[in-house]
């Protein structure tokens, strides 16, 4: 960055001094009018786009301070480091040999329509406006507890005024512990205020530069300023849904009073007048968050309706399985766990021809899922010897560790950094395995004996529940595709039904014409949007003894 912006860096050097007009970003140079014609006209520079030097100056410091060539070898940034988080030049490449390595073009290319940007400017604008909900119902609350407490004195007078003189000292008292609870409420109301208040001029100065980043920033000015602001951001994040609610700073603070029955026989001895208290019930604040409201903030046009999408086969591959209760999809291989009889991982390749089978026993091998490219974890299923999860190298076919479980595990499912399942009727989050803790906003499961596919929060309450006798029978297999949609199998109905995300419509989209035979394991691969689809028996369009799999692209 030039240390004097305020004169042209060209003109300077040659020793003329002319007030700059415009900014170079990629040049990291102040330009007069002239010179900025000339920077124009230049072929290596002719792409540049300078920018009024008002609208640099209108940066935030932490932007125009970031340096966009080397500072050890003083070379343009050419490549990025993801695992140092650091932008690096061609002479640094040395000390990141076997770091995961890009072009600084992959990183910075269209990043302010990036998800990671569009969803920092959301949850930008959600602080904002939770902490405007946080400061109106503070708010309303003081009033509350100023209208409660003028109604309860009420009260008071009222049964006063109908009773004699032996209540004055009574009223005095009950009227002075009302107000001693009303402080009480304003000063805990406006103790959260005063927090949320500080609170609320970091994150506007925060969405202030922001804009101005958005506006007038590099690309990757913005990619590396991001990181401060959102780690502003993540800290008042944890400040509003930690700090303050875990302390029941945002509890409703409701002033009661009790009046006490032996007023009404002031001569038998009355003592008291009556009680108050201070009750607290839960806020009704809804905070707004872009994650809650989408699982992974993509910029994709109109999301379609169930009743557009449809299946395309792709290929037909036999499994030789005889039970199949799971399946998935990892790096061209389709892996398929073979219940029961067999209790082993059949891992195919692209082609369909076997790559290996793996024995799974003790465990019965249920349902499988990815963890990563090439680990895998299994559910035992029921099973009387071992009740639990295992975790598999697919590479060197080896169970790498065992997660113990209180009951018999089915389904399992993986969200982020977290391993999900199904264990009789539960749905437990897995701690055993090392660093999957992410917990998802909802669970979706198919319930077996009563027909239905559930969707529920995570506290256990039903979101909406898809029951239809007529089009889907015994529900086995479950996904879900990018857009939220559920794939559910019919074993006896024996086809798929893909019902919306919010579970008011449905769409048969495979049925026995398409060749499904009582299937019952699903998967969908979200990177390539595929569906495949496995069949535990034989199949009419194979010989009796052959079980096969079918592969779908999603449109």
């Amino acid at each position: 960055m030039a240390s004097n912006t305020s004169i042209c860096g060209i003109c300077f050097l040659r020793q003329i001094t002319k007030p700059s007009k415009h900014w170079c970003l990629e040049c990291e140079e102040a330009l007069c009018d002239e010179c900025k014609e000339h920077h124009k006209l230049l072929k290596v520079t002719r792409s540049h786009e300078p920018i009024p030097i008002s609208n640099y100056r209108s940066l935030p410091s932490f932007i125009t301070d970031i340096q966009q060539s080397c500072i050890y070898h003083n070379e343009q940034y050419q490549q990025y480091c993801a695992e140092h988080a650091l932008p690096i030049c061609f002479k640094c490449i040395n000390d990141h040999r076997k770091c995961n390595v890009t072009t600084i073009e992959n990183v910075t290319i269209s990043v302010k329509t990036s998800g990671q940007f569009l969803d920092l400017e959301s949850r930008l604008d959600d602080l904002v406006q939770n902490i405007d909900k946080v400061k109106k119902n503070r708010k309303a609350n003081f009033t509350d507890i100023e209208e409660m407490k003028t109604r309860h004195v009420k009260e008071m007078k009222q049964i006063r005024y109908e009773i004699n003189k032996h209540l004055d000292n009574l009223e005095k008292q009950m009227i002075k512990d009302l107000e001693e609870k009303e402080c009480q409420c304003k000063e805990r109301i406006e103790k959260v205020l005063s927090s949320v208040k500080e609170k609320e001029t970091m994150i506007n100065q925060c969405q202030a530069n922001f804009l101005s980043i958005k506006q007038h920033a590099s690309d990757l000015q913005t990619f590396l300023g991001m990181r401060e602001i959102e780690l502003k951001v993540n800290k008042t994040e944890q400040y509003l849904q930690s700090s303050l609610i875990g302390e029941k700073g945002f509890d409703q603070l409701d002033l009661v009073c009790k009046i006490d029955k032996g007023v009404q026989n002031i001569l038998n001895g009355l003592k008291h007048f009556g009680s108050t208290e201070i009750k607290t019930r839960p806020t009704k604040i809804e905070f707004s968050r872009a994650k809650d409201k989408q699982a992974q903030l993509q910029v994709t046009p109109l999301r379609k309706t169930v009743s557009y999408v449809r299946l395309i086969l792709q290929k037909t591959i036999s499994t030789n399985g005889n039970s199949v209760r799971g399946c998935c999809l990892s790096a061209g291989d389709f892996l398929i766990t073979d219940h029961c009889a067999k209790k082993q991982l059949i891992v195919l390749v692209a082609d369909g021809s076997l790559k290996y089978n793996m024995s799974l026993d003790p465990s019965e091998g249920y349902d499988v899922t990815l963890v990563d490219e090439k680990i895998v974890a299994i559910t035992s299923g029921h099973s009387s010897k071992k009740s639990g999860i295992y975790i598999i190298n697919t590479e060197n076919q080896s169970k790498q560790q065992f997660v113990e479980l209180p009951g018999s595990p089915y389904g399992i499912t993986r969200n982020h950094d977290s391993l999900f399942v199904c264990v009789q009727g539960l749905v437990v989050t897995c701690h055993g395995y090392p660093t999957y803790l992410y917990s998802p906003t909802r669970y979706i499961y198919t319930d077996y004996t009563h027909q239905s596919v559930v969707c529920c929060e995570r506290n256990g309450s039903c979101v909406w529940t898809f029951k239809n006798d007529s089009v889907l029978m015994l529900p086995r297999g479950i996904t879900v595709d990018n857009d939220g949609n559920v794939f559910v199998v019919g074993e006896k109905s024996s086809n798929v039904v893909i019902i919306a995300n919010d579970g008011k419509s449905y769409k048969e989209i495979l049925t026995k014409e398409d060749g499904l035979h009582n299937p019952s394991a699903i998967s969908f691969d979200k990177q390539k949007k595929k569906t495949s689809c496995c069949k535990p028996i034989a199949n009419c369009f194979f010989s009796t003894m052959l079980r096969r799999s079918l592969f779908y692209q999603t449109y």
